[in-house]
């Protein structure tokens, strides 16, 4: 069965244990392969609906969530950082994916802060992530090293203590994005990169947790993107983990790319639905064959 693209996706609703409502939208092929498609930082489900359908239309099941607070889900009454989206959103949304599929195992397709947070579920959960994770693309993920340059380090420094004043970042704010986020998730993002460590609110240090991790990865790191997922922080993260099959990709022209991808434009951009997209589809089709 191949989706409609002039088809809206079904609507689903995953419950979390703190009982808020993650709206998903599936694009669906049943008996496809399972594909969990997750945004980053200020964005919903709707920057990925173009690379969601792409890959629908290659077959897969796929569904595309929005993060707590952002497009249909529900607004907790309490701050939450990246710790609280990894370890209450993604587990609920996929439990709802098992039970909707009949599959064990699924997925994930991600964009910048997206790859953090499945990354961080995982790395608290190792052996039930190996058991249901069949594999992770990441596109310009990093945690911990965007202030390396003096000027990018003055920028956190700056906002983070902006942050410090507010709970919530109205959309267009910082200059980025089209959700409002959590000033607590993005005082977490500041310190990690000007500590130089990616730790969880309770002193979990992730790096050295994804070394448990065996499932395959494509990493997928945006050439142009200098500031918010450079190149030697994106490295680091996909490095950290254990898998055997692993595929670190420098999205660049001297790697053969049409252009130096900036950090959206690896998800959403013309070159990008010619080159990357495609690039997605083929590797996780390859590995659907033994899901």
């Amino acid at each position: 069965m191949q989706t409609d693209p002039q088809v809206s996706p079904i609507r689903y609703t995953a419950r979390c244990a703190d009982d808020v409502g993650i709206a998903c939208y599936r694009f669906a092929n049943p008996g496809g392969v399972p594909v969990i498609v997750v945004h980053g930082t200020f964005s919903s489900h709707e920057g990925c609906t173009g690379l969601a359908r792409q890959l629908a239309d290659d077959g897969m099941d796929v569904w595309s969530m929005d993060w707590r607070g952002r497009g249909d889900s529900e607004m907790p009454d309490g701050p939450f950082d990246f710790d609280t989206v990894a370890q209450v959103d993604i587990p609920a949304v996929l439990k709802l994916v098992q039970t909707e599929t009949g599959k064990r195992s699924a997925f994930f397709v991600t964009h910048s802060g997206g790859g953090l947070i499945v990354g961080m579920w995982a790395a608290r959960n190792p052996e039930l992530a190996n058991d249901s994770v069949h594999g992770l693309v990441t596109m310009a993920a990093q945690a911990h090293l965007a202030a390396e340059r003096p000027q990018h380090r003055q920028r956190i420094a700056e906002m983070a203590q902006y942050l410090e004043t507010i709970d919530i970042i109205p959309p267009r704010q910082l200059g980025v994005g089209s959700e409002p986020e959590s000033a607590a998730l993005m005082r977490q993002w500041c310190r990690w990169n000007l500590d130089g460590a990616f730790l969880g609110s309770d002193g979990f240090d992730y790096l050295p947790a994804l070394t448990a991790l065996n499932f395959p990865l494509l990493c997928l790191i945006a050439g142009g993107d200098h500031f918010v997922a450079p190149r030697a922080g994106c490295e680091s993260f996909a490095n950290a983990f254990g898998s055997t099959d692993h595929t670190v990709r420098h999205c660049s022209q001297e790697h053969g790319f049409a252009e130096d991808y900036e950090h959206g434009r690896i998800l959403a951009s013309t070159p990008a639905r010619k080159e990357i997209w495609p690039l997605i589809a083929a590797w996780v089709r390859q590995r659907a064959k033994t899901a």
